[in-house]
């Protein structure tokens, strides 16, 4: 059976102009458009799709369509229900080559095949159809169709992406926003037929799941947990909902989420507690935890102990801060090893994702500023500068200070005060932390949620630990050269050049000395480095006379390297 329809649209034609091929710039006006004629396949063919051969092609081919006026025709191609005259909503739709001039479009077996599966049609089934040829010029188009009888693969096709849209759909109805479910996967990494997402529904409206973001695509739907092919599902109460879909089993089902929470010992209220998260979108849960010691927890929802996550074996980040999670029973069900999560100390940034680059979970450490710096002071050049900062706990039987983890003092103790016998190099580059044990395995004092305590510029620091004061206090000298005329009275008159500390232990100024001026190095009045002697180089000691060895004036480069307790330094005056 062959039927031919026209459908034509008149406007006033205003400016006519002749060619052999018009190129559809004139105004539709008086002019008529016949349909192509149809060649084949024949009326009522029959096409079966052979699944082994799938990229075979069907030929549907037509004579051209003609314009009164030579207008270029362009043409589409529809398969839809027999009868039907909806080519708005075709069952599949191709385009021809040259831009819609061609007159036939070779769709292969697995298109066709595709296009039947989405409008419905099962395995195997003889599928009674019509194709149409739109010819189109302008606004005119005529339309010529076709009976065709085709029959399907006889296995049924399995998609492996889904993606959730409708007006429920926490992105709404736009299809191009889908959210995409995640394929599940066994323990081998084979597809499981089953697909899952986390995502918010909005009550009132519906929504479905679509094979690809395509209006030509297959639309599930259904109700009381049955898939089916078609109408849409309605949304329950307005909330957080974990999707599970099964093609295998052709069912859905929607689970309630109240909230995410961490329980367990890292965190407050250890097993017997729960800290939530708080949903921000898009499948992802996140909040700031306080993290009390390095112990396990999980995530649990809404309070329910069958309803655990853990980590996956063998996904542990780099930082063990992180990795894969799923839920105990799906792992348990498909073969995956899990595991509780690590804890850790101090405020982080917990991140549960459970979109569809997920699942997975990660700590942000969250930056706290930390007080607990050694150095920082509001002048750091003043003659001897000191701080202190608080530390909490008991007094340990021994006390040590290590530098990234290796000790490089054990602390002289004195009741619950703990004091350096010397004055330590101290660098801003590395980080330190107050142990019991030298190895640091014993229990950590101060710094901190870490431990750790900064060093704000290097030094030659003296540290005392005073634990019945709950506070750490430091102190450190900068050394001036003091240059006078002694002779001459000039003491009021004299310079104090400031020397720059070298680590370790060094202190340099490069300045204009006098002949015949007296000379010292001082830290007001703690420290006065001086020596009998006149050579440029050599040693002086702690109060110490007056240095008198510049005989001749200029430039100088002055340089101190001291004990680490101050009592003498090696010195040397080098003439620029």
């Amino acid at each position: 059976m062959k039927k031919i329809y026209a459908y034509l649209s008149l406007i006033l034609l205003t400016t006519v102009w002749a060619c052999d091929e018009k190129d559809n710039m004139e105004p539709v006006g008086n002019w008529e458009i016949t349909s192509a004629v149809i060649t084949g396949p024949s009326d009522n063919a029959n096409v079966v799709l052979d699944e082994n051969s799938p990229t075979a092609v069907t030929r549907f081919e037509w004579q051209a369509a003609a314009t009164s006026n030579q207008f270029i025709v362009k043409y589409t191609v529809a398969l839809v229900p027999k009868g039907s005259t909806n080519y708005d909503q075709p069952i599949a739709l191709w385009t021809p080559g040259n831009a819609g001039r061609e007159l036939f479009v070779l769709p292969n077996a697995k298109q066709i095949d595709y296009a039947l599966w989405a409008a419905c049609y099962p395995a195997g089934a003889d599928v009674e159809l019509d194709w149409v040829v739109i010819s189109k010029a302008i606004e005119k188009t005529a339309v010529a169709t076709q009976r065709i009888k085709i029959k399907r693969f006889e296995t049924e096709y399995m998609p492996t992406t889904l993606f959730l849209t409708g007006q429920a759909a926490e992105q709404g109805a736009d299809l191009a926003k889908a959210v995409q479910l995640r394929a599940r996967k066994n323990a081998e990494g084979d597809a499981t037929n089953v697909f899952e997402v986390y995502t918010h529904l909005n009550a009132g409206t519906t929504f479905f799941f679509r094979d690809e973001k395509s209006e030509q695509s297959r639309q599930y739907g259904g109700e009381n947990g049955v898939l089916t092919c078609g109408e849409p599902i309605e949304a329950p109460t307005t909330g957080e909902y974990k999707v599970v879909v099964d093609l295998d089993n052709n069912s859905y089902s929607l689970t309630k989420i109240d909230r995410w929470s961490l329980v367990g010992d890292a965190v407050e209220g250890g097993w017997g507690g729960d800290v939530p998260l708080v949903y921000i979108g898009n499948g992802v849960w996140q909040k700031e935890v306080m993290f009390l010691q390095s112990a396990g927890w999980i995530f649990r929802a809404n309070g329910d102990w069958g309803y655990q996550m853990k980590r996956v074996k063998g996904t542990a980040t780099a930082d063990n801060k992180g990795g894969q999670v799923i839920i105990q029973s799906d792992a348990e069900a498909a073969g995956i090893a899990f595991e509780d999560m690590p804890g850790t100390t101090g405020p982080h940034i917990v991140k549960l994702d459970l979109s569809v680059t997920g699942p997975s979970y990660t700590l942000t450490k969250v930056a706290v500023p930390n007080s607990a710096i050694i150095g920082k002071a509001a002048d750091i050049n003043a003659n001897a500068v000191n701080g202190s900062f608080s530390i909490e706990g008991d007094a340990p039987t021994e006390l040590y200070l290590l530098e990234d983890g290796e000790m490089i003092i054990k602390f002289t103790k004195d009741g619950d005060v703990f004091k350096s016998a010397k004055y330590v190099a101290l660098q801003a580059a590395k980080t330190y932390s107050l142990n019991s044990k030298a190895d640091g395995s014993g229990e950590m004092f101060g710094g901190d949620d870490d431990g750790n305590i900064a060093v704000d510029h290097d030094q030659a620091y003296q540290i005392n630990v005073d634990f019945e004061g709950g506070e750490l206090s430091w102190k450190h000298y900068n050394i001036k050269l003091f240059h006078w005329d002694e002779d001459g009275g000039g003491w009021d008159a004299r310079q104090e050049l400031l020397m720059t500390y070298t680590h370790p232990y060094k202190y340099e100024v490069t300045g204009t000395l006098s002949a015949g001026f007296h000379s010292k190095f001082i830290s007001p009045w703690d420290v006065q480095f001086g020596s009998a002697a006149t050579a440029l180089t050599g040693t002086m000691t702690n109060g110490g006379p007056n240095f008198k060895g510049i005989t001749s004036g200029g430039s100088y480069k002055a340089t101190i390297e001291i004990t680490d307790d101050y009592t003498s330094a090696d010195y040397s005056f080098v003439k620029q």
